[in-house]
This record gives C-alpha cells, structure tokens and sequence, in this order.
C-alpha cells in the first residue's frame, strides 16, 4: 500500500478512538454523574440516533456532490470539540441533549466520511478495494477495543467528568492527524460535469441498494440486541464472575479482526453472498451457545463465535453495499452507517423491553429473529443485486 494509504488508517483510527472513548460511556454519565434515571439513557440515544441519520445522509449527499472531504472531516472534529466544552463548562442533561447530541451526531459522521474517502482513494490509488475496506473496518474494530477501556479506567480513578478531557486530549491527537494526513483538496472525481447526468436522473430508487441496506440493518440489530444484554446475564444469571464481560468482549473483538482480514479472502473464493450467509449461520449458533452459558469455557467459546460472525459481515457489509451504489459510493456507505445505527437503536429499546418483560437469557436467544431475517434476505432477494454485488467485487472496483 502507498504511504497515504496507511495515514488514511491512523486518521481513521483516531477519529473512531474520539467517538468511541464517549459512546458507551455516556450511560453511565447519565446515570452516575447527571443521577438521571435510566429512561434518560433512552431519551439521549433516540435524539442522538435521529440527528445521526440526517447527518450522515446529507454528507454522503456532499461527498456526492463533489465536496472536497477534508473540510467534512475538520467539521466532524470541531463539533466533537465543542460538544465536550459543553459539557465541561455545564453539567446538565438538557445541555447534553441539545449541544452534545447535535454536536456528537455531526462528530459521528467522521466515520462513514472516513468510509467513502477510504473506498473513492482506493479506486484513484488502484488499490485492492474489498481488502482495503476490510482494513478500514479493523481500525474501527481496533478503536473500540481501545478507547472504552481507557475511558472507563479514567472514570473508575478520577471520576466521570475526567473522561471529556480525556476525550479533547484524543480531539487533539485527532487534529494533528487530520493536518499532516488528509490530503486537502480530495473530492470525488465522480462528480466532474461529465459523470454529473448518471446518478439520481438515471436510478430515482436503487432497490438492490435499500435490500442489502436491509439485510445490514438485520445483522446490526442482531448483533446489538445480543451484545447489550450479555453482560447482565453474565453477571446476574449465568452466575460468572464480575471480569468475565470484560474478558469475553476482548476475546470477541481479537476474533473480530481476524474475521474482517480475512473477509477478502473468503470473497473472492466464495462470493459475497455465500460469506454473508454462513455469517448468520454462524450468529445463530453463536446466541444460542452464549444464552446456554454455564461457564468460563462455554462463554469464550460463544464469544469467539460472536467475533467471527461480526467480523466477516463487518469486513464484508460494507463492500456488498458499496458494490450497490452505482456510481452513488457515499451514499450507499451513508446508508449503510444508517443501516447500522438504526438497527442499534431498535435493539436498545427492544432490549430493555424483552429483558423487562422476560430475562436476559431470552433476549440473547431472541436476537437470532435478526440473524435469520438477514438470511432469508440473502436467500430471496433479486438476482441482479447478486450478480451486480458479485460482480463488482471480483472485478475489484
């Protein structure tokens, strides 16, 4: 790979390290340092999630557009500036849902920008496009590994409010690299007057696009209804001890990288659409060996499993979708992060839903309703989004 293609990594990396030391974090903020009730975990998330997916549509719509991406991605950083001054300066939840959230949602489109850049840089550079996506995904895997841990170790020492400094320290390190990595005047070369009549006037509705969305949406929602609730029942049900979530999600996030490397491979041997399949075969046997967890061994085992199904999909969703976008690449990766975040939001309000009314256990075992959605997807959808996805990725455009 050429030396830019390695900052557009680290560039990545960071910008998902600033996001990512907050997300998770948040609820507790809300409950330990603003004492809110739960329910104001809720409200947060669902305002956050709306401004999410009008902010990554319309910077895809941008990007699209012909807008030099640089500016995009300084955006998304000042507004993660401001949001965590905000907060510094006044402690109030009704500050955190108007400027954090806003500001925290133009801060979370870093990342589908950072997709898109990724994918239209590989195409001018002529670089393995699917490996090079599954790279990108890795830097995104390898910052939620990182970044929660430091995050909720600095809340554990010096208290809830420490994490926001924490996270401009990263805002910092993330301006750095935007200056001497991003190259400043890269646009998308797709948009030049000639290419300008062959996007919306041509496809008004790509429904291969929206399916592929669909079946994403399906695996999100799978995968974030299991992984919210397997630490509860971990601790409270299945009776393992209190490290037992921490160990089981770094076990599942090593598997998860391995399983998005190797994405590429598994493509080009088997196409697309078989991976993504044995992807929800292997999510079904995954919750249904988490749920039975009576032991130390059984949960790697499952967590293991929970890793490899995420990473092949992670490694390979993106590029079914982009394969998709005819000519549109940002945004079909924008409807590909809205795909996902939706999918979490449906999960988050499911889960306290199925946990109230039934267990834990049964919530893991119900996310399989997700994993099998995306397979009956996969198996019926129309052959021409097949052979157009397969296509492309064996083209390696």
């Amino acid at each position: 790979m050429t030396r830019q293609a390695f900052l557009n990594l680290g560039l990545l990396l960071v910008a998902v390290m600033c996001n990512a030391s907050l997300v998770p974090f948040m609820g507790v903020y809300i409950v330990e340092g603003l004492e809110k009730s739960p329910i104001f975990i809720s409200i947060y998330s669902t305002i956050t999630i709306i401004f999410i997916l009008f902010a990554n549509r319309k910077t895809g719509e941008m990007i699209d557009g012909g807008t030099k991406i640089a500016p995009l991605i300084l955006a998304a950083l000042c507004a993660f500036v401001i949001a965590n001054i905000a907060i510094l300066v006044v402690q109030s939840f009704w500050v955190l849902v108007s400027v954090g959230s806003l500001c925290f949602a133009i801060s979370s489109t870093a990342v589908s920008t950072m997709y898109s850049y990724g994918r239209l840089y590989a195409e001018q550079a002529e670089l393995d496009i699917d490996r090079y996506n599954s790279y990108l995904r890795s830097m995104t895997s390898l910052g939620w590994m990182i970044a929660p841990a430091i995050s909720f170790f600095i809340a554990g020492e010096f208290g809830e409010i420490a994490v926001f400094k924490l996270a401009l320290g990263f805002a910092v390190l993330w301006a750095l690299m935007w200056i001497f990595a991003m190259p400043k005047d890269f646009a998308h070369i797709a948009a030049n007057d000639s290419n300008k009549g062959n996007t919306a006037e041509v496809d008004p509705f790509n429904l291969p696009l929206y399916i592929a969305a669909v079946t994403c949406f399906c695996f999100s929602l799978a995968h974030i209804l299991c992984s919210s609730a397997l630490p509860l029942f971990i601790i409270q049900e299945a009776g393992l001890p209190k490290f037992a979530p921490g160990l089981a999600f770094s076990v599942k996030t090593i598997i998860e990288i391995m399983g998005i490397l190797a994405g590429p491979v598994l493509v080009r041997r088997f196409g697309v659409r078989n991976v993504l399949l044995v992807a929800g075969l292997i999510a079904l046997l995954a919750f249904q060996i988490l749920s039975s967890t009576t032991s130390l061994p059984w949960l790697l085992g499952g967590a293991m499993l929970e890793g490899l199904y995420y990473g092949i999909f992670a490694g390979v969703g993106i590029t079914f979708v982009q394969s998709l976008a005819k000519g549109r690449i940002a945004r079909a990766t924008s409807l590909y992060m809205n795909a996902l975040f939706v999918g979490g939001l449906v999960a988050g309000i499911a889960m306290g839903v199925l946990a109230q009314t039934y267990d834990f256990r049964t919530t893991i075992q119900l996310a399989s309703i997700g994993a099998i959605a995306a397979l009956i997807i996969l198996v019926f959808s129309k052959n021409g989004a097949k052979s157009a996805a397969h296509a492309q990725i064996q083209r390696g455009d």
